[in-house]
């Protein structure tokens, strides 16, 4: 089977981490896979493919085309191959976020609105529209038609070798700050929505010996380190900025924390569970639909605020089985074989 995958960038984001893990497992099934993109990036996504430009994509040489963000299902759904006559691929989006709620967050409410509505427009041209939880499909069935919608949970496919090649100087920058405390790990943008305000805040409730390590960068950095230094948590807060393969830190982290308002399915989360890392999350509807409260993950309510995300980080820490059960429902649930077949019943299927 010859599948196209068409992305907006090659930068190294959530939605090119589903696309690269769908790379692995067609290409390792022997399945002819090839990456489109519209933008370069300065330190672009290394593929296990042949990765072009939108440019050199040709409709009707794939059996299957699958698209990934607005620009591409605005190149796919109206570009004159649309509306040819003759053989056409299987068409197939993924849709990687609640469209009105995150657009808002990025873009503003009339530009977000806008977004959403041609958002909504492409993705009813696709033969098969797919979700990343039934929460989702549930938010998009009075938008699009449920006979073409689908759910599919990700996966994150990090046993690769790269679980254990952390650099000296990565491990001795952590270690250095961690010392003798408890340190809890975030991984990901700074963003309002991923909720780095609040584990900020709990910060100044918790005790002394408990630290936060941040990998990750975003717009709201600044805020959040003027935060930090206002809360008089600095001192025990590290900004470590962008870390590639921040999954590297899991290791070295005694609680991985996922205060976030809105999330479409954390990978960050599927890392951690893949690594057996105890979990804090807040109880979003993604969460609470693939996870069990207090047997593999501590959750906490978003409505109880820093307070409830601190308690909610002692319990994980007191909590022994904690990680491994996570691990046993990230294997028999989300593993990169699982993600595989699910997306196969996809392709196969017919129009």
């Amino acid at each position: 089977m010859r599948i196209a995958y068409l992305i907006n960038h090659l930068g190294l984001t959530g939605v090119n981490n589903v696309v690269l893990d769908l790379v692995k497992q067609m290409s390792a099934h022997g399945h002819d896979c090839v990456v489109f993109y519209r933008e370069m990036m300065e330190n672009p996504m290394q593929f296990p493919c042949k990765v072009e430009h939108v440019n050199d994509f040709r409709m009707a040489e794939f059996d299957v085309v699958h698209i990934h963000g607005l620009w591409p299902m605005m190149q796919c759904a109206f570009s004159p191959s649309y509306f040819r006559k003759g053989r056409k691929p299987l068409l197939v989006v993924t849709l990687h976020c609640y469209c009105f709620q995150d657009f808002f967050d990025l873009y503003g409410k009339v530009k977000g609105f806008v977004l959403g509505l041609v958002f909504l427009l492409a993705a009813r041209r696709f033969d098969h529209i797919v979700c990343l939880s039934e929460d989702m499909k549930a938010y998009y069935r009075k938008y699009l038609p449920v006979n073409k919608m689908r759910v599919v949970y990700n996966t994150r496919d990090i046993a690769d070798g790269k679980l254990q090649n952390i650099s000296t100087e990565r491990e001795k920058m952590l270690l250095d700050f961690k010392k003798g405390s408890i340190l809890i790990g975030m991984n990901g943008v700074l963003l309002y929505r991923k909720g780095v305000d609040l584990m900020l805040q709990a910060m100044a409730t918790l005790p002394e010996q408990y630290k936060l390590f941040i990998a990750g960068e975003g717009k709201m950095h600044k805020e959040f380190e003027q935060m930090a230094h206002e809360l008089q948590v600095d001192k025990r807060v590290y900004f470590a900025g962008y870390q590639s393969d921040a999954f590297q830190f899991l290791s070295m982290y005694d609680v991985f924390a996922l205060p976030s308002r809105s999330e479409g399915f954390p990978l960050a989360l599927l890392e951690a569970a893949a690594m057996k890392k105890k979990c804090v999350v807040s109880d979003l509807p993604i969460v609470k639909e693939c996870f069990i409260n207090h047997e593999e993950v501590e959750m906490f309510k978003l409505t109880d605020g820093a307070e409830g995300l601190a308690a909610a980080i002692q319990r994980a820490i007191a909590n022994q089985n904690l990680g491994q059960a996570l691990n046993k429902r990230f294997l028999r649930d989300y593993a990169p074989d699982k993600f595989y077949h699910n997306y196969m019943q996809i392709y196969n299927s017919a129009r």
